[in-house]
């Protein structure tokens, strides 16, 4: 029989043993895993939305606030900017593309955005198109959507179907439905792997008339006129590209200074979040992860040490026959080194697993595109590190069993 069929007889033999102290390495692995793709996933999806735009202009508030809720419809708008503000800087000679969107309804939840028809020549960062129709065409009616491509999987709506929009961000039961204001499907995008495919694109227009019909309906009611606010058109906020990036910071100031609102730089907004909240949050998880694998290896070792102990005499024996002390400590090493490489395959698949199973809902929910079975080059040095731990933890317990005197070991046994 060889040394290594001898080997997994013997992990076989302690199956419970082996058994927790795989447990143990698979939890600690799955969490290392999930911890250090999520991070890599998010970094791109984050930053992936995050360039599509130069400059962002809305109401006062928070600038992070702003960002999620014009770039990756997450939060409540900031505020709104009078359209004339969007005019004037539409044709400023800093500008590539410019466009003004607003909010105020959604459709199960997924946020109706009123903008314009050239928001659709936005360019990437190679020059190309961004947005690609898969079936339909723009918006040309008043309310006429082009709908994303998580929208139209998740709510079966496609071309010519009609819906009515609710009033609000999110969906709540109870909320307003606008029955009078019917809209109609007449593309569809292309999935682009980012918030954009969790959003129904609609005219500007039809987001203005829906609601200074509501307010005219209030002023009936209320015997009084139709409220000045409304009648002065307005943006939840003003999309910029320029034409180089070095332009941000002073069209930003000159946006404070010359208007009611704040402008911001997407990508530094992006950053500030993820190094205020989300890296001290994976810190923390990927300490208590290292701490989970810590232990488990420890196992590993005080497993084969206990191990070699109980079979001394069988050691000893296979010495007798003729085995080198090199074939024995590669007995034991080898036993180490298999507990070591099968937990850690198997944390690599719970916890990629585990991404996969939720990759689904975190698309639904953030329009983030994870790609649950690509290891980043941060995790691949990870696995190799634990891997080095596991054959650490392997290699002790091989050089006691490698120094043990065959004779002396059947004495103290009989």
């Amino acid at each position: 029989m060889s040394l290594t069929a001898m080997a997994w007889r013997y992990l076989r033999f302690r199956w419970f043993v082996s058994l927790l102290t795989l447990f143990g390495i698979a939890i600690g692995v799955a969490l290392v895993s999930a911890v250090l793709a999520l991070r890599h996933q998010s970094e791109q999806a984050f930053s992936k939305d995050a360039v599509l735009y130069d400059l962002v202009a809305g109401g006062k508030g928070s600038p992070l606030q702003l960002i999620l809720s014009s770039v990756y419809h997450l939060d409540s708008p900031t505020g709104n900017l009078p359209y004339s503000d969007y005019q004037r800087f539409q044709h400023d000679s800093r500008v590539l593309w410019s466009a003004p969107i607003g909010l105020g309804d959604n459709y199960k939840g997924y946020r109706i955005v009123g903008t314009e028809v050239h928001f659709f020549d936005l360019p990437d960062q190679d020059g190309k198109p961004f947005f690609q129709l898969a079936r339909g065409r723009i918006f040309e009616d008043t309310f006429e959507v082009v709908i994303g491509s998580q929208v139209a999987s998740s709510t079966s709506l496609d071309l010519d179907d009609v819906f009515f929009g609710t009033h609000g961000l999110v969906e709540v039961p109870g909320a307003e439905i606008h029955r009078d204001f019917p809209y109609r499907v007449s593309g569809v995008l292309a999935p682009t792997g980012t918030a954009q495919d969790r959003a129904i694109f609609g005219t500007l227009s039809s987001v203005w008339e829906i609601h200074e019909s509501e307010d005219r309906l209030h002023s009936a009611i209320l015997g009084s006129a139709v409220l000045e606010s409304r009648q002065k058109r307005e943006a939840t906020a003003i999309l910029f590209r320029l034409k180089t990036p070095g332009l941000r910071l002073w069209m930003a100031d000159e946006i404070r200074n010359s208007t009611q609102g704040i402008a911001t730089v997407p990508v530094n907004e992006i950053l500030r979040f993820q190094r205020s909240i989300i890296d001290p949050l994976q810190r923390i998880l990927l300490s208590i992860s290292a701490a989970v694998i810590v232990v488990a290896f420890l196992t590993v070792f005080l497993t084969l040490y206990q191990a070699a102990e109980r079979r001394r005499q069988d050691i000893a024996i296979l010495r007798a026959l003729g085995a080198l002390r090199s074939e024995i400590a590669f007995l034991v090493f080898f036993e180490g080194l298999m507990l070591a490489a099968i937990g850690i395959i198997l944390g690599l698949l719970l916890g990629h697993g585990g991404l996969a199973l939720g990759s689904e809902t975190l698309y639904a929910k953030t329009g983030f595109l994870v790609h649950p079975w690509e290891i980043s080059k941060t995790e691949s040095f990870a696995l190799l590190a634990m891997g080095l731990c596991g054959a650490i933890a392997s290699l002790f317990p091989a050089i006691t069993s490698y120094r043990r005197t065959p004779i002396l070991d059947l004495q103290l046994n009989e």
